[in-house]
């Protein structure tokens, strides 16, 4: 699979997503996780590779619904 390159810290975004508490910087990190999720699908890829950038947006909605999950139970 190609790997972008990319400025970001991919680990501090992953951080952000998972622990983070501010919603909005938590919305941020999540907005930057789909860009680099967009510019790597927008390069040539085996079938498996595209499905596991699937998966990881799959994660990644996952992910971003949680707070909303959590406060409904």
């Amino acid at each position: 699979m190609h790997t972008i390159e990319s400025e970001l810290d991919v680990q501090e975004l992953h951080r952000q997503v998972v622990l983070e508490t501010d919603t909005a910087q938590r919305a941020e990190a999540i907005a930057a996780i789909r860009s680099l999720l967009e510019e790597e699908r927008a390069l040539p890829h085996s079938a498996e590779d595209r499905a596991s950038l699937q998966v990881s947006e799959m994660v990644l909605d996952f992910l971003e619904e949680l707070p909303a999950r959590v406060k409904q139970t």
